[in-house]
């Protein structure tokens, strides 16, 4: 939901001030709008063990836990494992992945596992979440 805020110079100045003459302007926060997603998915690097992957339509809520999986794995061959959105108004963010030595798992079978991590861990919640939900009594 993108809210607009329209204000006018006029409403802040008492009518003694106003010039006749002069244009008063009406200005929105929100002057620009949302940009399309830029991309679906992009790899960017160009050594197999060391990746950044561009993700179109995700922020935070996607990067944050994709780069704790990976620093949490449990084979510890992940050197480094960072995200970032580039700005607020791009629904796009960059997670990158460097693995310790050139000769075990590939930056992409990284990624991979700590995506299905991901996701069994969501549909284990939402098993929580169901399961939790139908014990619920109502009280009326």
């Amino acid at each position: 939901c993108r809210r607009r805020y329209l204000f006018s110079v006029t409403s802040f100045l008492p009518s003694f001030l106003l010039l006749p003459s002069f244009n008063y302007y009406t200005m929105s926060v929100n002057s620009t709008p949302i940009q399309p997603v830029p991309v679906g998915l992009e790899v960017l690097g160009n050594s197999e063990y060391s990746q950044t992957y561009r993700v179109g339509g995700h922020d935070h809520t996607l990067g944050n836990p994709i780069r704790h999986l990976l620093v949490s794995s449990q084979s510890n061959d992940v050197d480094f494992a960072g995200y970032s959105v580039p700005h607020p108004s791009e629904r796009v963010v960059q997670i990158r992945v460097q693995m310790k030595n050139d000769k075990g798992r590939k930056a992409d079978e990284a990624i991979v596992d700590a995506c299905d991590t991901l996701k069994e861990l969501c549909q284990h919640i939402k098993a929580k979440v169901e399961q939790a939900h139908d014990n619920v009594v109502k009280v009326e």
